[in-house]
Formats: structure tokens, sequence, C-alpha cells
């Protein structure tokens, strides 16, 4: 996604993220699937998984990047202004699948701390706040690269614990 972003006009051809990055993070997400299996949910799962990838490989894709005139740079703004629209829409319909399928594991509210599964999801809300919070920092030209991306494989790691749940 990024790398059609960067091919958008105008160009930006500083934007392209090597692709070994691309290989790699296609590899992990099929060997997370094999290992874990399909979603239980298969359309709800498949559509979350889906929009993570976007929302959550975006950023990991865009963290591998360095501009020229670093992040603050009229063409590093063009790049995260091209991602912003997607990336909303992306963690929209993430938050809302994964509402679902939480609801569909959780029997109650205090499940989140009386269970080991309510505790890892409470877990993965919290970092997936402070990606919220870093996204700010991409807004600004002033991108926490390394921590977001941190962000983000804490929150692809606690994902797959989850998946690995029974029912």
């Amino acid at each position: 996604m990024v790398l059609r972003l960067a091919r958008l006009r105008p160009a930006l051809g500083w934007a392209q993220p090597p692709v070994r990055n691309i290989v790699g993070g296609a590899a992990a997400g099929a060997l997370g699937l094999l290992v874990v299996g399909p979603p239980r949910d298969l359309l709800i799962g498949t559509v979350h998984l889906l929009s993570a990838g976007l929302w959550a490989g975006g950023i990991l894709a865009m963290a591998t990047l360095r501009p020229p005139g670093g992040w603050g740079s009229a063409e590093a703004r063009e790049l995260v202004e091209r991602f912003a629209r997607i990336a909303l829409i992306a963690f929209g319909v993430t938050a809302l699948t994964g509402a679902i399928q939480a609801t569909d594991r959780l029997n109650d509210l205090s499940d989140l701390w009386t269970t080991v599964y309510g505790e890892v999801l409470s877990l993965k809300v919290v970092a997936v706040l402070v990606m919220m919070a870093l996204s700010l920092s991409w807004r600004r030209g002033m991108p926490a690269t390394r921590l977001d991306a941190a962000a983000a494989v804490v929150v692809v790691g606690l994902t797959a614990v989850l998946a690995a749940f029974p029912m």
C-alpha cells in the first residue's frame, strides 16, 4: 500500500519500502495464519486482519523510510497525508471488527480483568491506544517511527496470542 501511495502523482521516488520488508511482512502474515489457523468467524476475522494489516503494516512500512529533508519536509508530509486517509478508515474497520470479536468471547465487562483472555485483550487495547497517540506525531512531522513500529509489533504479537486462545 505504501508503495502504491508513493507512486501517486506527484510520485515520491524515495518512499519505496525495500522489497525484503514487503516479502518479510507477507511471509510473517502467512506463517501466522498457518500457525494459528483461520479466524473463528471467517468473515469478521478476515476483515479484521486485512484492515489491521493496512493500518499497522502501513505504519511498519513507513517507519522504514527515510525521507530526504526528514519527516517535516513537504514530500514527507504528502506521504503522511496520503497514508492518513487510508489509515483512518483501516483503523475504524479494525476497531469495529475487533469489538465484534471481543463481544463474541467476553460474557461480561469484568472478563477484561478476571480472565486471561480479557487481560491480554486489555493489554492489546492499551497498545492500540499508544499507537493512536503516536499517530499524532506523524501528523506533526516528528514521528517516533521506531516507537510506533515497536507498538505495532506488540499489537500484532498480542493479536496472535488472542487468536491462539481456545474458544
